[in-house]
């Protein structure tokens, strides 16, 4: 190889390394402050419907780079040009925005490692985070799309509390991991169908209601829960005392009682959703046990 030519070839290289160490990243959030829903891009994206996220941003991160964010697909409608910062709100263009593209790199600077952030959420095909891999940064309802449907055994999550299910479209059986690396999947090794972003509260919730009896911190089967499969004399001994604010029942008849030992004021209840439990109970239970 000539001198010229390969000098050549090395500076070519060098802008492209330089280039993509610029590329840009922007954060879109359903709700004020960044919260809800989220999905990162790098790249631009001319009509926000493709990913399930048009007319929903609230709030908005710019990692890197300069952003136009416009009301109408292909970059029309009204138009707003973001650099580098945290959005809490957008006035004007709440709920209204369709499309994105990278203007130019702004003022962020690489890593220094000279890669792209990693993926929220990774998933690999063998365990402890090795073999082929696939990186997940918005709500996947079915893992075909991406080729890597039932291939997961470990993941490593960047950011956020992902549910992962066995079946599309968060169904099947499901759990959620949080920020780490998780080299077993446990049950859900070679099964994993789905994911999405929950909210971080959900990563004590059970999953598909799996207890004879799930106890649940707040009303309409949301908050923290415990599932129960056996008779309990004192929830002291779970940490779940006079928390319980709904409860559903999958199996038998259960006593349910404002003391422990099974005293105090109890009531029967056979199967089905006590979305919200009445005074003598809400937030009152300490025991419970099976009767048949």
């Amino acid at each position: 190889m000539n001198r010229p030519f390969a000098f050549a070839l090395l500076c070519a290289s060098s802008l492209f390394v330089h280039l993509a160490a610029q590329a840009g990243e922007i954060r879109l959030y359903t709700d004020d402050n960044f919260k809800g829903r989220v999905v990162v891009l790098r790249d631009t994206t001319d009509d926000l419907s493709r990913v399930n996220f048009n007319d929903t941003v609230s709030s908005i991160q710019v990692d890197s780079g300069s952003w136009e964010v416009c009301t109408h697909a292909d970059f029309k409608g009204d138009c707003k040009t973001l650099e580098r910062g945290d959005y809490r709100s957008m006035p004007g263009m709440n709920d209204k925005i369709s499309s994105v593209r990278e203007t130019g790199a702004g003022q962020g600077s690489g890593s220094g490692s000279g890669g792209g952030r990693r993926a929220a959420l990774e998933l690999f095909a063998d365990g402890g985070q090795r073999g082929a891999s696939a990186g997940v940064n918005s709500d996947r309802d079915d893992l075909v799309d991406i080729s890597f449907n039932d291939r997961a055994s470990s993941a490593r999550v960047e950011y956020g509390y992902w549910q992962l299910c066995s079946d599309s479209n968060y169904r099947g059986s499901c759990r959620v991991f949080g920020p780490g690396s998780h080299d077993d999947l446990g049950s859900l090794n070679g099964r994993v169908s789905s994911a999405r972003l929950v909210d971080p509260r959900e990563e004590n919730r059970p999953q598909n209601d799996e207890g004879l009896v799930v106890l649940y911190g707040r009303a309409f089967l949301k908050g923290p829960g415990l599932q129960v499969n056996r008779d309990v004399s004192d929830l002291v001994r779970l940490n779940f005392n006079d928390q319980a604010a709904s409860l559903a029942i999958n199996e038998g008849t259960w006593e349910v009682c404002t003391d422990s030992q099974f005293n105090g004021s109890c009531e029967r209840m056979g199967p089905g959703k006590y979305e919200v439990l009445n005074t003598t109970l809400d937030k009152r239970i300490s025991s419970l046990r099976r009767l048949y």
